[in-house]
């Protein structure tokens, strides 16, 4: 009774655990071809989005891949079937070249994320130069149109309070701005300096900003190839031990089928011979021996 319902068992672990494995495989290769639809081979970031994908998915087709071998296993020794039956050969045959096949995949995409995220990150560092780029033109720009505003109002002829009252309407001043521009008044020259310091320190808050953008883009960049290449690694070992222990196993089954079928038959012992006994010499003689 406890044989019959441990087979029970063992038949229904093993189609749930085929099952499984097939459904996690076919997804997961489904969703491979879906990441490289449509393609975009000249952007970084097309490949650094496809090997990240591709490599955060590969422990779903190994685990697909064990549940697999594991529902024939249950097969074999529940005996519902043998090791030698023709589809489990080739189910095993199957899942030992996708092994292979994708540990090679994840074998290339080492490199292949490495200069991806290299690549990507340079595209970001130039961007960022672009941008800090335009923003110090801007900067510029409005300098100088500052700069030619507070000279036009210098130039015309009244009260500093009145000339900042009628450019600046009802906002209020404080005393700091009111003395800065009678300053400016006085002094036109003063306003060329207070220009240059403005200047300075917005393009030091833009080269700063730049700089700090750069360096979390090249350690984002680092950060990506030890994370996904650390894990592209033990991917691709786990994949191609399966496939390399698969292969293993299967020439040692060949070579016991060899030897089996080139077994020659025992043939039976055949009978020992009768030995014949020599017949007995002549009896010594007391004569001496003959001399010449």
């Amino acid at each position: 009774m406890k044989s019959k319902e441990s087979k029970t068992s063992l038949a229904l672990a093993s189609r749930g655990l085929k099952l499984a494995g097939t459904v996690l495989i076919l997804i997961t290769l489904l969703n491979f071809i879906l990441l490289i639809v449509p393609p975009d081979l000249g952007s970084p970031s097309w490949w650094l989005n496809l090997t990240t994908q591709i490599i955060q998915q590969g422990i779903i087709p190994l685990i697909g891949v064990a549940a697999l071998l594991a529902g024939i296993a249950c097969e074999v020794v529940s005996g519902a079937a043998t090791e030698n039956d023709t589809w489990i050969e080739t189910i095993k045959k199957r899942t030992f070249r996708l092994s292979f096949v994708l540990g090679l995949i994840f074998l290339i995409l080492i490199p292949g994320h490495a200069l991806a995220a290299l690549a990507s990150s340079q595209q970001a560092i130039q961007r960022i130069d672009r941008e800090a780029n335009r923003s110090l033109e801007q900067i510029e720009l409005q300098l100088q149109q500052q700069q030619q505003l507070y000279l036009g109002i210098i130039e015309r002829d009244g009260e500093p309070e009145a000339l900042l009252e009628e450019f600046l309407g009802d906002e209020p001043l404080t005393e700091d701005q009111l003395a800065q521009f009678e300053e400016f008044v006085e002094n036109p020259e003063s306003i060329e300096r207070q220009i240059q310091t403005f200047r300075a320190s917005l393009v030091e808050r833009v080269q700063t900003r730049s700089s700090s953008a750069k360096e979390r883009s090249r350690f984002g960049a680092w950060k990506s190839i030890a994370r996904f290449g650390l894990t592209s690694i033990m991917l691709s070992t786990c994949y191609l031990n399966i496939a390399f222990l698969g292969r293993g196993m299967g020439k040692t089954g060949k070579r016991t089928k060899a030897k089996k079928v080139k077994r020659r038959p025992v043939t039976p012992p055949t009978a020992p011979k009768p030995k014949t006994r020599r017949a007995p010499g002549p009896p010594p003689s007391d004569d001496p021996p003959f001399m010449p």
